[in-house]
Parts: structure tokens; C-alpha cells; sequence
């Protein structure tokens, strides 16, 4: 009987004490005034060939510069296959033929994520980004 007196007064005590706080340590000060708007430059060694083929094997190079802004990934991928994902603004990657499933013309997509350089919270902790996409028309041949 003495046991469950000192719980009651126990369950009293919590409940008439602050149990739960809450501090934030992490403040984000923003000024809302936007910069100059990022300038990107995507160079690849696709862009000077035609038709590129895919016989044995190919590779693909690219060069990505951006001004008043910064990269956040780089992704390369085939309809239904992702082939390349990478942080860097120089890089390469090889394509094959068994990256497709029919051998003929597909489309290589190359989609580039950038910071959007508006001084929104957002943009400050890297949650709002700008995208280019660039397409290629590739031979894929067995």
C-alpha cells in the first residue's frame, strides 16, 4: 500500500513539472534579397557528333561550369536504367549496348541540379534547386 502511494506522488509530481522542451540550436539567418542568377555552361563530347554509336562501348565526357551558383548531382540515365550519378562537374562515364534492352535509337538523358542562388531559406539549406536537362540520340547496336 506504501508502494503505491509513492507512485502516485510521483505521477503527480511529473505531471505538474515541464516534462517535454524544446530548443532549436540550429537558426538559419536569410537575407531574402536575391543574387545574380547562376549562368551554367554543359559541355560533352556528344555534342559534336551526330548520331553517336554504341558498337562495344562509348564514353561520355562532360564539363559543367556554373556562375553565381554551385552543383548539387549530376544523373545520366537511359528510359528505365540509370546509368551514371555523380557530384562533380567534370566526369565521365562508358555506355553499352546491353544498357538498352532492343538494339536502335534511344535517348540518353543528362539532367544537371543547381542551386538556384535566391537567398530563400530554401536555397540556403540546399532544399531548392534548378534543373537542365539535355537529351542525345544514341545507337545502340549488338
Amino acid at each position: 500500500m506504501k508502494n503505491k502511494r509513492y507512485i502516485y506522488i510521483l505521477v503527480g509530481f511529473l505531471m505538474l513539472c515541464n516534462a517535454c522542451l524544446y530548443s532549436d540550436n540550429e537558426i538559419f539567418y536569410v537575407e531574402p534579397i536575391p543574387d545574380l542568377p547562376p549562368v551554367i555552361d554543359v559541355r560533352t563530347n556528344l555534342d559534336t557528333i551526330a548520331t553517336p554509336v554504341v558498337e562495344d562501348s562509348l564514353l561520355v565526357e562532360y564539363d559543367i561550369s556554373i556562375q553565381n551558383g554551385k552543383l548539387y548531382f549530376v544523373e545520366a540515365w537511359l528510359p528505365g536504367r540509370s546509368i551514371y550519378e555523380s557530384d562533380t562537374s567534370h566526369g565521365s562515364f562508358w555506355l553499352y549496348p546491353h544498357d538498352v534492352l532492343t538494339p536502335g535509337i534511344d535517348t540518353l538523358h543528362l539532367d544537371i541540379y543547381y542551386s538556384s542562388n535566391t537567398n530563400s531559406l530554401a536555397d540556403v539549406t540546399g532544399y531548392e534547386a534548378l534543373e537542365v536537362n539535355l537529351k542525345y540520340g544514341i545507337l545502340f547496336k549488338w
